[in-house]
């Protein structure tokens, strides 16, 4: 990972009866981010077997990337509706992110771990 890189692993506990609404929603907003955000470089979701948690994987560019996407149309549009069918468990935080960042992270309750040794290729 380049030390400007921020990656968030996600856990989202799927509402029960909500799966295919879930579902519908994620799509839509991966359809907007790739769409709209260029410095969002990774945007994955997996979904268990039984289909009750969700994992999303996210890597921005920068902080700012990170910001950009806070304040997307796809977030503000469709993050809540997200939250309505499924519940934000856990948000880890990798990388070094800007003060700005950090302070929204708060908010969410984010734990960030920040690079300490190692490389990405």
């Amino acid at each position: 990972m380049e030390h400007n890189q921020i990656h968030f692993k996600a856990e989202f506990i799927i509402n029960e009866g909500k799966k295919e609404e879930y579902k519908k929603l994620i799509q839509e907003m991966s359809r907007l981010v790739e769409a709209n955000e260029p410095d969002t470089i990774n945007y994955e979701f997996y979904i268990n077997k039984d289909e009750t948690r969700c994992i999303v994987h996210e890597t921005y560019a920068n902080s700012e990337a990170a910001l950009a996407h806070n304040n997307s149309i796809a977030s503000q549009t469709l993050l809540p509706k997200i939250c309505d069918v499924g519940k934000i468990n856990r948000i880890d935080v990798y990388g070094n992110p800007s003060e700005e960042l950090q302070k929204l992270l708060a908010s969410f309750g984010a734990q960030t771990y920040n690079l300490f040794a190692g490389f990405s290729r």
